[in-house]
């Protein structure tokens, strides 16, 4: 679920899968927010090829992807999704922020 908490994450898509009706299933994890993170990933998923509709399930964390052709690669839907990420550099700054305090001390 998009939270504060995913600041310290880099937005990845998790998991594709393609239903019995053609809709794309599409995870992502680590959006920040359920504004603007949601509506910048349904944006840069809308601009592949093919892809006709996007819209964003809250429950759990799914983007559900229409296309009017043959479906965009997965790595094309992960290089839109990292496009989209508002000051990349601070996301990764926070990201080496974050595994620094998770590494246990000796």
């Amino acid at each position: 679920m998009p939270g504060f908490r995913n600041v310290f994450e880099r937005p990845e898509v998790a998991s594709v899968r393609r239903r019995d009706d053609g809709v794309l299933e599409v995870r992502v994890t680590g959006l920040a927010c359920d504004s603007i993170c949601v509506r910048r990933t349904e944006a840069a998923l809308r601009s592949l090829p093919n892809v006709s509709a996007v819209r964003f399930t809250p429950d759990p964390d799914v983007f559900l992807v229409e296309t009017n052709g043959p479906p965009p690669d997965p790595s094309a839907m992960a290089r839109v999704v990292h496009s989209m990420v508002v000051a990349p550099w601070a996301r990764r700054l926070l990201t080496a922020l974050a595994e620094c305090f998770r590494r246990p001390r000796s």
